[in-house]
């Protein structure tokens, strides 16, 4: 984006050095396919170490800590689109640009904080009494 095709790029993408390029965009949203699913998947093999998987035992915070990774993701993906639609190249980006990423950075951080705090620690699980 703003630039000629067939410019300079990085080595083994391609990717444009001198401009805009959406491939960048393309690449993180769509290994979210893949990397999503295996954090779910790694979250559900540490919560169901039961005690020794810690505050992780909690679905709750599971699906959290997910919904948290995911709206980064998403939030990364679109910041990449925004940085190449206005031309400016990956490895370059300008103050605004910058300063998104640290709120996104900012809110991904917060979002988690709360999330520790608001879901409840594991209690112990009580027998039932007959």
């Amino acid at each position: 984006m703003g630039v000629p095709d067939g410019g300079p790029g990085l080595r083994v993408t391609g990717w444009s050095t001198t401009g805009g390029d959406l491939r960048a965009a393309h690449f993180i949203g769509m290994h979210a396919l893949q990397g999503l699913p295996l954090l779910a998947l790694a979250l559900g093999a540490l919560g169901a170490l039961g005690a020794r998987g810690g505050r992780l035992h909690d679905e709750r915070l599971r699906m959290g800590i997910a919904a948290v990774a995911a709206g980064a993701w998403l939030g990364l993906t679109a910041l990449l689109t925004w940085q190449a639609l206005r031309g400016h190249p990956l490895l370059e980006p300008d103050g605004l640009t910058l300063a998104v990423l640290g709120g996104l950075l900012l809110s991904t951080a917060t979002g988690t904080a709360v999330l520790l705090r608001t879901v409840s620690r594991p209690h112990a699980r009580r027998e039932p009494t007959t």
